[in-house]
C-alpha cells in the first residue's frame, strides 16, 4: 500500500522546504491522492523529471542543506560545539577551523569569493554614476522634446535610458575586473 502523508511532512522527509513542496505540486510532479502525497510515486516522477543538466545546481543546493543542517544541530546542541578539556578536542576544533579558513582562502583564489567591501565600494561607486545620469536627464532632454510627437518623445527618452543604462553595465564591468585584478 501506498505511503501518503501531508506535504509539510513531504518536505521534512525529503529534507526540503514548503515552499518547494508547493513549486513541485504547482509544476505537476507530486502525485496527490487527495490532498496527500504518494511518497513513492511521487519520488518516482520527482526523478524521472529531473533535469540531467542541471547537476551542479543540484550539488549546490545539498552542500547549502548539509551546511544549514551542520549548523541547525549545532544551534540545538550547543554542547557540542564547546571546546573539551582534551587534547583531541582542541584539535578537531582547530582543524575544524583551518580547514574553513583554507576553503575561503581557495575560494579567494578562484575569484568565487571576493572581498565584501570592495563589492560595495563598487556598488555604491556605479549606484551614484546612474544616479547623477538619471538626475540629469529632464535638463538634457527636455529641450530636445520640444515640438516633438508622441513616437518621438518615447523614442528619444527609450534612446537617453537605454545609454544610461549601456553606461552603467559598462562601469560594472569594469568595477568587477578591478575587483577581480586586486585578488
Amino acid at each position: 500500500m501506498a505511503t501518503l502523508v501531508t506535504q509539510v511532512e513531504f518536505a521534512k522527509m525529503e529534507g526540503r522546504g514548503k515552499s518547494y513542496i508547493t513549486k513541485l505540486k504547482q509544476a505537476g510532479r507530486l502525485v496527490m491522492e487527495g490532498d496527500k502525497v504518494n511518497v513513492e510515486a511521487s519520488r518516482a516522477r520527482i526523478a524521472a523529471t529531473a533535469d540531467p543538466n542541471r547537476d551542479d545546481v543540484k550539488q549546490r543546493w545539498e552542500e547549502q542543506r548539509r551546511e544549514e543542517q551542520y549548523w541547525e544541530e549545532q544551534r540545538n546542541h550547543p554542547e557540542t560545539v564547546k571546546i573539551g578539556n582534551s587534547y583531541q578536542a582542541a584539535r578537531a576544533v582547530k582543524e575544524k577551523f583551518a580547514a574553513m579558513s583554507a576553503k575561503l582562502d581557495y575560494e579567494r583564489a578562484i575569484g568565487k569569493m571576493v572581498e565584501r567591501t570592495e563589492v560595495e565600494a563598487a556598488v555604491e561607486d556605479v549606484t551614484s554614476i546612474i544616479r547623477q545620469a538619471l538626475e540629469q536627464m529632464p535638463h538634457r532632454t527636455a529641450p530636445e522634446l520640444v515640438g516633438k510627437t508622441l513616437d518621438q518623445i518615447r523614442a528619444t527618452l527609450k534612446q537617453d535610458i537605454h545609454a544610461a543604462l549601456s553606461e552603467m553595465e559598462r562601469e560594472f564591468s569594469k568595477r568587477l575586473v578591478q575587483i577581480g585584478e586586486n585578488e
